[in-house]
């Protein structure tokens, strides 16, 4: 069975070499060798393909170029526009500080000459601290009283050139000496653990309402007269001789933006300025 198979393969292969032999002497109209025009036939679909699979990896690579250029461009106008919100923010909050600032110096009508805008640059409440940057070149002394919009915000500790180092209100060792608005109740608000302040040395005989406004009083010879401090949160009767005032400040610490630094408020007038009696 396997002879004869192989006499078969042998057969049909000669068959072909006849027939691929006389395909090459027999002519074509055209006067090409009909194995020619065999071959051409064959050939004909596979350069086709390749040229259908050129012409696709070409307009693949140029879609993958074109894609590729495209995300650059996005990528691009994506920072673009990243930039200009970002400028539009720094614009907007340039124009707030403005008229934070604007609002501040007519709270201080007395002392907007001296006054030195600044900053907030870091704050961190649960310790009562603040940083805030001027950009007047002058030196902020310690002691230098700090206000915000609502309200007084500490004094500076620590300064090093633009930048400066504020002690809030809130802050365990702080004390500002306050009063309330007719004067006819005094104290000493002092920073606490949290957010609040406590007012101490209020007498019990006198009466305290919840809301009401403190501003301080220039006992402290620290914050000028007149400027307010906080708001009475509770007020409660204690066993010592003074009541048990709590109070939230005025200013907003946690958002506030810009400050001033109430420079010179205490210096005296010059005495070579005064009038001859």
């Amino acid at each position: 069975m396997t002879d004869r198979r192989i006499l078969i393969v042998r057969t049909v292969l000669v068959w072909i070499l006849l027939e691929l032999l006389a395909a090459a002497q027999v002519r074509a109209p055209g006067g090409d060798p009909v194995l020619l025009v065999w071959v051409r036939a064959a050939a004909t679909p596979v350069l086709w393909a390749g040229e259908s699979i050129g012409a696709l990896t070409g307009a693949l690579l140029d879609g993958v170029t074109r894609s590729a250029a495209l995300v650059v461009d996005n990528q691009r106008l994506q920072m673009e526009l990243e930039t200009s919100e970002a400028l539009q923010r720094l614009m907007a909050e340039d124009v707030a500080a403005v008229l934070e600032v604007n609002s501040l110096a007519t709270a201080v009508p007395r002392l907007t000459a001296t006054c030195v805008p600044a900053r907030t640059a870091f704050r961190n409440l649960t310790q009562g601290r603040m940083i805030a940057v001027v950009e007047d070149p002058r030196p902020i002394e310690p002691d230098t009283p700090a206000m915000a919009r609502g309200g007084v915000v500490g004094r500076v500790v620590r300064a090093d050139g633009r930048r400066c180092w504020l002690e809030l209100i809130t802050h365990p060792a702080a004390a500002v000496a306050v009063q309330t608005r007719d004067g006819g109740i005094q104290g000493l608000a002092v920073g606490s653990e949290g957010r609040a302040l406590e007012i101490q040395f209020v007498p019990r005989q006198v009466e305290l309402l919840r809301g009401s406004e403190l501003v301080t009083s220039g006992a402290d010879g620290i914050y000028p007269p007149g400027l307010p401090v906080c708001r009475v949160t509770s007020v409660r009767e204690s066993a010592a001789a003074f009541l048990e005032v709590h109070a939230a400040p005025t200013a907003d610490l946690e958002t506030t933006r810009v400050i001033l630094f109430l420079v010179g408020w205490n210096v005296g007038p010059d005495p070579s300025s005064g009038s001859n009696r």
